[in-house]
C-alpha cells in the first residue's frame, strides 16, 4: 500500500505555499492573525487590495501598517535548532566510502534505536516537558474558570433574589401608599363634618347671647341640646376611627425598610463612583503605570502571584471596620501588609483617599491624596479610624539630601486647639497637610534651648499665617525649654520642636505635644548645613 504524502503545512521548517525552507533573509517566517505562518515572499504575492488570505484556513486579514505581518521568532529559533541538529548528525555519520561494515553499525549506534541522534532526542524531551507544563497550566486555568463561573452563577442567583426582594419592597411601598391615600380620603369628609358642626355651634352661641324672651331661650336651648349630641357623636366617631393603627404601622415599617434600602443604594453608588475613577484598560493590553499613583500600590487584577479565584475572593471580601484595626485580625494584617487598605474622606464633593500601612505592628494612616486607590481595595471612612481630636500619636517623615526618610512620632496632648490643628495637618482632612513642607529655621543652633521651626504649608518660608482653627493663642504660659517639646506661640499656626534642654528663663508658649520617638532625627536635621533642605516627605497618624 502506498504511503500517504506529506501535505502543505506539515513541516514547520517550510512555507506551506512555496514549500521552501524558511531562512533569515528574504524568506523569513511571518505569523498571520489566525496563527498560521507563511514566508515573506509568499505573503507579498498573496496581498490583494490591502488584505491577505491565509492559505491554510482561508481567513482574510488586513495588512498591518508598515506592510508586513510580525516575524515568527519562535519558528526561526526552531529552524536554527533543527539546522544545528542536522549538522551534528551529518558530522557524526561516516563517509560513504566506509561501506556498510563496522562504520555503519557505529553510526546506527550513535543514532539510537529509533534512528534519532542524542541531541534530537534531548530536544524532543525538552519540548515534551514544555508541552506537559502548558497542558497543566491549561487544566489549572480551566479549573479556575470553572470555579469562577460557578461563583458568578451563585452571585447571579443571589442578585436575582435581591432584585425580587427589592421588587417586593416596591410592591409593599406602593400598597402602603395606596392605603395611606385611602385613609386620607376617609379623613377628608370627617374633617368637613367637624368643620360644619363647629360653624353650627358658633351660630348657636350667637343666639344664646341675643335671645331676650323665655320662649326664644327655650328654643335655643333645645337646639343646643340636639346639636351638642350630634357633635359628641361626630367626635366619638373621629376618636374611634382615627388613626388606623394597622395602616400607620405598616407604613412606618415599609418606610424604615425603604429608607435602609435607599441608604444602602447610596453606599453602592458611592462605591461605584470610586470604581469609575479607575482608568479603563483593554484586557489584552498590559496595564501602564498611572502617573499620579503610587507605583507600589498593588492591583489585584495584575498580580501574577494570585490565581483567578484568589483575586475573586479578595475583591468580594466584606469591607473593613474600625474594630478590625483594634483587634488586627489576620485578614486585616495581610491587607495592610499588601498595601490594599485605604480610608476615604469627602468634603464639598471632593473625594480623597489615604493609604493605611502596617509599620512595626502599628496601622498608620498617611496624609490624604487626590488620586484614587487601586480597584478592589478595601476602604472605610477616615472618620471611622481617625479620632476627632487628640490625644493621639502622629508622625512626620523627615529627609534631606544624603539622608533617607526617617520617622518622628509625636504624642499630641488633649484639649488644645493647636493639637487639633496639628492632627488635621498630619491627615489633610481640611485640605492642606504637612506633606511637602520644609523646616525653615533653627533657633539657638548648637546651644541649650536649640529648636527647629516648620509647618508653613502656605509659603514654606515662615511668613505664612497657617491658621485652620481659631483660638491657637489659647494655653500660652511661661515654660522652660525641654527637649522633645512640640509647641507654638502667638496666633500663627506653625510649629516648633525643641531639641535641647534649657532650664534658664521661661518662654511664653503653648506646648501641645511631645516627641516620643525620633528626637535624634530632628536634632540631626537641626545640624544640617541648610535647614530649608529638610523636607517633610510624609505625615499621618498612628491608628
Amino acid at each position: 500500500m502506498a504511503s500517504a504524502g506529506k501535505g502543505p503545512g506539515d513541516n514547520p521548517e517550510e512555507c506551506p505555499v512555496c514549500l521552501t525552507g524558511f531562512d533569515d533573509l528574504v524568506q523569513r517566517p511571518r505569523t498571520l492573525p489566525c496563527g498560521h505562518t507563511v514566508c515573506t515572499l509568499c505573503i507579498d504575492k498573496l496581498k490583494e487590495q490591502g488584505r491577505v488570505t491565509c492559505p491554510e484556513c482561508r481567513g482574510s486579514h488586513a495588512v498591518p501598517e508598515g506592510g508586513q505581518f510580525p516575524i515568527s521568532y519562535t519558528i526561526e529559533a526552531f529552524v536554527r535548532r533543527m539546522r544545528d541538529v542536522k549538522a551534528s548528525a551529518a558530522a557524526a555519520s561516516p563517509p560513504p566510502s566506509a561501506g556498510k561494515g563496522k562504520g555503519a553499525a557505529g553510526s546506527a549506534g550513535k543514532m539510537g534505536a529509533a534512528g534519532l541522534s542524542k541531541k534530537m532526542r534531548s530536544l524532543l524531551q525538552e519540548q515534551e516537558a514544555t508541552v506537559v507544563a502548558a497542558i497543566t497550566a491549561c487544566q489549572e486555568a480551566q479549573s479556575q474558570l470553572d470555579q469562577y463561573e460557578a461563583t458568578l452563577t451563585g452571585w447571579v442567583e443571589r442578585q436575582q433574589q435581591l432584585e425580587d426582594s427589592l421588587q417586593g419592597l416596591m410592591d409593599q411601598s406602593r400598597s402602603s401608599r395606596e392605603l395611606l391615600q385611602q385613609e386620607k380620603f376617609r379623613v377628608a369628609p370627617k374633617r368637613k363634618e367637624a368643620k360644619k358642626k363647629e360653624q353650627e355651634l358658633q351660630t348657636v352661641r350667637e343666639k344664646l347671647r341675643t335671645r331676650a324672651t323665655e320662649q326664644e331661650a327655650l328654643k335655643v336651648l333645645a337646639t343646643v341640646f340636639h346639636l351638642t349630641g350630634e357633635v359628641e357623636q361626630v367626635l366619638e366617631e373621629c376618636q374611634q376611627c382615627f388613626p388606623d393603627a394597622g395602616i400607620l404601622t405598616t407604613a412606618r415599617k415599609v418606610r424604615e425598610a425603604s429608607s435602609a434600602a435607599l441608604e444602602a443604594a447610596k453606599a453602592v453608588q458611592a462605591a461605584l463612583e470610586t470604581v469609575s475613577t479607575e482608568e479603563p484598560r483593554p484586557q489584552s493590553v498590559p496595564e501602564e503605570p498611572r502617573p499620579q499613583s503610587d507605583p507600589e500600590e498593588p492591583r489585584p487584577q495584575s498580580d501574577p502571584d494570585l490565581t483567578i479565584m484568589e483575586k475573586v475572593q479578595f475583591i468580594l471580601k466584606p469591607s473593613l471596620k474600625a474594630e478590625d484595626f483594634r483587634s488586627l485580625t489576620q485578614r486585616t494584617r495581610s491587607l495592610l501588609q499588601a498595601g490594599r487598605v485605604f480610608a476615604v474622606h469627602q468634603v464639598e464633593g471632593q473625594r480623597r483617599h489615604a493609604r493605611i500601612s502596617l509599620e512595626a505592628g502599628r496601622p498608620c494612616l498617611h496624609a490624604l491624596a487626590d488620586h484614587p486607590p487601586p480597584l478592589g481595595a478595601s476602604t472605610l471612612q477616615v472618620s471611622q479610624v481617625v479620632p476627632p481630636s487628640p490625644p493621639c500619636t502622629v508622625f512626620l517623615d523627615l529627609s534631606w539630601p544624603g539622608r533617607a526618610p526617617r520617622r518622628v512620632h509625636i504624642r499630641l496632648s488633649p484639649d488644645t486647639q493647636r493639637g487639633r490643628q496639628f492632627l488635621m495637618l498630619c491627615t489633610g482632612q481640611r485640605g492642606p497637610s504637612y506633606r511637602g513642607t520644609r523646616l525653615y529655621g533653627v533657633g539657638d543652633k548648637g546651644m541649650p534651648g536649640e529648636c527647629v521651626w516648620g509647618g508653613d504649608y502656605e509659603s514654606n518660608d515662615g511668613t505664612g499665617e497657617c491658621v485652620l482653627l481659631p483660638g491657637l493663642e489659647e494655653g500660652v504660659e511661661g515654660r522652660p525649654w525641654r527637649a522633645g517639646a512640640v509647641w507654638g506661640d502667638g496666633r500663627r499656626g506653625v510649629f516648633v520642636i525643641t531639641t535641647r534642654d534649657d532650664q534658664g528663663d521661661l518662654w511664653p508658649c503653648c506646648v501641645f505635644g511631645e516627641v516620643v520617638e525620633g528626637l535624634h532625627v530632628v536634632a540631626e536635621a537641626a545640624q544640617h548645613s541648610d535647614i530649608t533642605e529638610v523636607t517633610v516627605v510624609d505625615c499621618g497618624v498612628v491608628l
